[in-house]
């Protein structure tokens, strides 16, 4: 078994990758791939020293010693330092770490429980991308789970931030090489890990890719310290699932939009969990402390426009009537192309599922639905006046949801201009083909706001 991590998620063309990795093998090489359009093989190690060092507690920094679940002493794991080429294209990466007499094979894909790192690789200052894709990197360990050794224990401990009180980035998982909280918790779409970087965001980057949309890419680590990451860009782009974030991801991107620039959210369950960093860890440790809607009366709908309360969570093992979004403003510009009229649905065959895993939703009055009126958002949820909802996914009526037990789609303008698909299962669908409507609605997005 192969563990590993980089000391930082995140770095720009020039600087030192440090891996810290475990194994149990005398010696492993790390292969290094980009995930773009493809799985593409970059570069390979020569034969490294293998140190078998046992896990640490899941809120701990695993590079430094610690101590275990029973009180006994736990080394660091021994760092491996990489320079990352100047002429790396940025992107997001994975090393594989790989033992003596492992078969050989193609990879064609970045999903792994084990034996995988992944960071991201920045464009930097001088960027000429219009567009900045965030990786939801705290959403990633927020869902990993963590088996506390020692190894021949009858019972490991488990552990993720959902049962306990925090967990460390410096760790194995974040995207790829961990385990799962929800892995047995299978979508029947894609049996990849809804919580990893394989199940929506790389779908959604080689989509981009393969289209010819140029983007720059960072974590949500990035965005939580550097006030002015945002300022080169024209359109910030989110999708999938990015449940998790801190007061200063809250404020850096609100200023954004403030100041005239564009938000995407092509998900859904978007900033729900309001987290705090431990700062004696150096941003390195985080809790999950409360949603944003109770505690500082901070809803996510005054950034995205909606919210996880009004919408709700309905799986298709248990909900298999399929859910997409009955059109309204079809004159709208973000309709455009897609020969979609008011009352119109999309994304509601049963092998699309748009309004799928988990969803977001503005309050407004069933009763207009029930009648088949347009609704408009009422506002008494923090809602921003002006949000337009185009697309309403009747989540009460195909399951079960929260609050309005609704999926809303819409838009709305303040000094830029936000967007939101309301829903996670977008970049499925999107990545699928099976839906022209979801891949118009995509384009006019990013054409006219990026």
């Amino acid at each position: 078994m192969i563990y590993g991590y980089p000391d930082r998620p995140s770095l720009l063309r020039g600087e030192e990758l440090r891996l810290r990795v475990s194994t149990d093998a005398p010696a492993f090489r790390v292969e290094f791939y980009r995930c773009g359009a493809a799985l593409t093989f970059l570069a390979g190690s020569p034969w490294l020293d293998g140190h078998d060092v046992p896990h640490h507690l899941p809120h701990q920094d695993w590079g430094r010693p610690g101590t275990g679940p029973d009180g006994q002493e736990l080394p660091g794991w021994p760092v491996y330092p990489f320079p990352i080429p100047p002429d790396w294209e940025p992107g997001v990466h994975v090393a594989v770490f790989v033992e003596p007499g492992a078969p050989q094979y193609v990879r064609r894909t970045p999903d792994a429980r084990d034996s995988t790192a992944l960071f991201v690789v920045r464009s930097g200052p001088g960027a000429t991308a219009r567009i900045l894709y965030k990786l939801p990197l705290l959403t990633y360990h927020a869902y990993n789970e963590v088996v506390a050794l020692p190894r021949d224990a009858p019972r490991h401990r488990i552990w993720c931030l959902y049962t306990g009180d925090g967990v460390t980035l410096r760790r194995p998982g974040g995207g790829t090489g961990g385990t799962p909280w929800d892995i047995f918790n299978a979508d029947p779409f894609d049996p990849t890990p809804r919580q990893t970087f394989v199940h929506w965001d790389a779908p959604f980057l080689a989509w981009l890719e393969r289209n010819g949309y140029r983007v720059d890419h960072c974590t949500d680590l990035d965005l939580h310290r550097d006030p002015a990451l945002l300022d080169p860009y024209r359109l910030v782009v989110s999708a999938g699932h990015d449940e998790y974030w801190s007061d200063a991801m809250r404020d850096n991107v609100e200023r954004y939009r403030d100041g005239g620039g564009n938000i995407a959210f092509f998900g859904g369950n978007t900033c729900w969990w309001r987290v705090c960093f431990d700062p004696g860890a150096g941003d390195v440790t985080y809790g999950r402390v409360q949603n944003w809607h109770d505690g500082p009366g901070r809803p996510a709908n005054l950034l995205t426009g909606v919210s996880f309360r009004n919408g709700g969570e309905r799986d298709s093992h248990d909900h298999p009537v399929p859910v997409g979004y009955r059109v309204q403003h079809a004159d709208h510009w973000v309709y455009a192309g897609t020969g979609l009229g008011d009352g119109d649905t999309f994304g509601d065959r049963r092998d699309e599922h748009l309004v799928g895993y988990e969803c977001d939703g503005a309050h407004f009055d069933r009763a207009d639905l029930a009648r088949g009126r347009p609704v408009r958002a009422s506002g008494d949820d923090a809602t921003p006046p002006g949000f337009t909802i185009l697309g309403v996914g009747d989540v009460g009526a195909g399951g079960w949801g929260l609050g309005n037990r609704a999926a809303t789609m819409g838009t709305y303008t303040r000094g830029g201009t936000v967007f939101t698909a309301a829903t996670t299962d977008w970049p499925r669908v999107l990545a699928s083909g099976a839906t022209p409507a979801v891949e118009r609605i995509t384009r006019n997005v990013l054409d006219r706001l990026g």
